[in-house]
């Protein structure tokens, strides 16, 4: 999976293509970003989605200041009877800082 790059203390937008997703069977697919921390903490960002569609996730400036040098992202799939699924590898996030910095 793709690293994901995210800017810190600024806001950040990472667009999420769930245009080819039957949601039929689906309660809803959950985004989330967690710091590489002990197992079932609790994750940092946390984005749902419950129909198909191009969504655009914005990643705030506090949130992004919560994300720590190797935080990954996952996704994964709840079904209507409320089994959890996870759909996809674990991804990595780079963390970029001195993003806007101004240098006069």
């Amino acid at each position: 999976m793709n690293a994901l790059r995210i800017d810190v203390g600024v806001h950040t937008i990472l667009h999420v293509n769930l245009t080819d997703v039957d949601f039929t069977d689906i309660k809803e697919i959950v985004f989330t970003i967690k710091n590489p921390s002990p197992k079932n903490s609790k994750p940092i960002i946390e984005k749902t989605f419950t129909e198909s569609g191009f969504y655009e996730v914005i990643i705030t400036p506090s949130e992004s200041l919560k994300l720590v040098e190797g935080a990954e992202y996952d996704f994964n799939q709840v079904l209507k009877d409320e089994t959890r699924y996870k759909i996809s590898d674990t991804g990595r996030i780079i963390l970029r800082k001195s993003v806007g910095d101004f240098y006069g």
